[in-house]
């Protein structure tokens, strides 16, 4: 197929091996996520193979196990797509009907609902993890406002059309040059550029819930006082903006500033402007010291005062409670899947 490898992902790059189901969910376990694993023809002597590499956010590896296997995760918390090199495997995610994946088509897992495959015995796949605050955030760039809903993706994914076959060219860009010494992959800001086209790639190929806006005409831009407004936002989350001190920084009235939001950016200004404050308190959460600092400290810096308030609001968008973040990135239990 057209922009996929036929053989083990990146060559040179250690390859994990193992004959027994025990060893074979150990290794998985550590590159994707919590699982019970079945060989399901008995007697059945595994041979699995498994090649990953970790670009930014997304994580791509090569998986085959070498005999008829059936997998059932827990709840994901980031995004996933199986795209088959050879052989076939069912795929459920959550309660959508299974995708019977092969070569010319992929499955797509959406966080916060577990999986159930059936891996054929010939079955090979290329499998990616995107990080999901990572996945909206870009999303969040190409529409230009934050997200109402969390993105849902069709389960089931055409390879063959001209977006996904651009996509997959990606995906060949990503393998060779993860598996080149001194690659781009190995500098920081092309490694970022290249996870931006993987996740843009993803968006604008395969359907999902804003579709219709990301393919929709480019819309005009904005009055520049609310472009302006959305400037101070971005620029200083940290100040006591309240509607009327915004508005009055940009020569609006309080009630025409709200309409332009609402109007613009489908958000009142406060809201845009706490979704804005969510993701610094992310940002510092996965950077911060734990031993200088704390999550109600973060919190309240970023103006969250109320610990209830802020936890829902935090897991609302992102998927997870504050200190599920904070313990996965500092040496707590859970690992980032």
């Amino acid at each position: 197929m057209v922009g996929l490898p036929q053989t083990e992902l990146l060559p040179g790059h250690p390859v994990a091996r193992a004959r027994d189901a025990d060893e074979a969910h150990e290794a998985v376990t550590r590159t994707y996520l919590p699982h019970r694993l079945e060989v399901l023809e008995r007697g059945t002597d595994l041979d699995m193979r498994l090649n990953a590499v970790r670009v930014g956010a997304v994580t791509a590896g090569y998986l085959r196990y070498g005999g008829a296997v059936r997998l059932a995760t827990v709840d994901a918390g980031n995004y996933h797509v199986n795209l088959p090199i050879t052989g076939r495997c069912e795929q459920r995610c959550g309660s959508w009907e299974p995708v019977y994946a092969g070569p010319g088509r992929a499955a797509v897992f959406m966080p916060g609902h577990p999986a159930d495959l059936r891996w054929g015995p010939g079955c090979a796949q290329l499998c990616l993890m995107i990080d999901r605050h990572a996945l909206e955030l870009e999303l969040e760039r190409q529409l230009g406002r934050p997200l109402g809903e969390r993105p849902r993706f069709a389960t089931a994914m055409d390879l063959d059309t001209p977006a996904a076959r651009s996509w997959l060219e990606v995906l060949a860009l990503l393998e060779r040059e993860a598996g080149r010494p001194g690659g781009i992959t190995q500098h920081p800001l092309a490694a970022v550029h290249l996870q931006g086209l993987v996740i843009a790639g993803l968006l604008l190929a395969q359907p999902n819930n804003y579709s219709d806006r990301l393919h929709a005409p480019a819309a005009p831009a904005p009055p520049r006082p609310l472009r302006r407004a959305v400037e101070l936002i971005e620029d200083e989350p940290g100040r006591p903006w309240t509607s009327s001190t915004l508005a009055r920084e940009v020569s609006l009235s309080v009630r025409a500033l709200q309409e332009g939001f609402q109007r613009w950016f489908g958000v009142p200004p406060m809201t845009y402007l706490r979704e804005v404050r969510l993701t610094r308190v992310h940002d510092e959460l996965v950077a911060a010291d734990p031993t200088v600092t704390t999550i109600g400290a973060i919190a309240a810096r970023w103006g969250f005062l109320h610990a209830g308030r802020f936890s829902t609001a935090y897991r609302r968008k992102f998927g997870r409670l504050p200190s599920e973040t904070w313990h996965g990135r500092h040496g707590g239990k859970e690992t980032r899947v």
